[in-house]
């Protein structure tokens, strides 16, 4: 018995001994492994938020946008004289007067009717808020004005109400002794334009103005509408 007892004291450690090229050392040899931190990715950064609001049109889409049409006009009876034609800045005939600095774009077109008067549009877009102003005080001081060596001579203009689709609006007629002009100027955010009638008789450039001064003033709105 003594002799078993000896050979069972002895076979642990030999089969620890055995088992591992480390020292045998019960307090190294139960450590556990090291435990590596992996680190997550960074999260990327938020997209930046997407605009739901469309670019706003170019200046000349909205100066043709202004223009009166067919389907505008059809009441009147006209008949294209001029297309809409691109103009680098505008001047009506009325005392030299300029519809607006620092013009991104213009357009003229104009009609005839059948008893031979015509109807003439001038629309321009400024780069900053249009205002009629400059305009009116031009028009103040300038009593008369000579086209081809004609004079015309200012005086009241058509009665019109208040536009509502107009944030600013002028009126005016110039007479001669054969024709009347009556002009309104209308301006909307940066659109500009003006409608001229000139006819034979002052009652009839005066009509013919009071019925388009709200149809040029929708088409302002029109194109100024987001």
């Amino acid at each position: 018995m003594p002799a078993l007892a000896a050979v069972a004291t002895a076979l642990p450690a030999a089969l620890l001994a055995s088992c591992s090229n480390r020292p045998n050392d019960l307090y190294t040899y139960y450590d556990g492994p090291t435990s590596e931190v992996v680190s997550s990715p960074a999260a990327p950064p938020p997209a930046p938020p997407t605009s739901t609001t469309p670019p706003r049109p170019a200046p000349a889409a909205l100066v043709a946008s202004a223009g009166l049409t067919a389907a505008d006009l059809a009441e009147e009876e006209v008949t294209a004289q001029q297309a809409p034609t691109k103009a680098a800045s505008v001047t009506l005939p009325d005392c030299r007067l300029d519809l607006g600095e620092d013009v991104d774009a213009g357009s003229e077109a104009s009609w005839t009717y059948a008893r031979g008067s015509v109807l003439r549009q001038y629309t321009v877009h400024t780069a900053e808020t249009a205002t009629l102003d400059e305009a009116e005080a031009t028009i103040e001081q300038c009593r008369n004005f000579k086209i081809d060596g004609v004079t015309h001579t200012i005086d009241e203009g058509a009665t019109l109400s208040a536009i509502a689709a107009a944030d600013d609006q002028l009126t005016w007629c110039a007479t001669t002794n054969r024709k009347v002009i009556c002009t309104v100027l209308l301006a909307k955010g940066n659109l500009v334009t003006a409608v001229s009638v000139e006819s034979g008789t002052a009652r009839g450039a005066r009509e013919a103005i009071t019925r388009i001064a709200p149809v040029a003033a929708a088409a302002l709105s029109r194109a100024d509408r987001p």
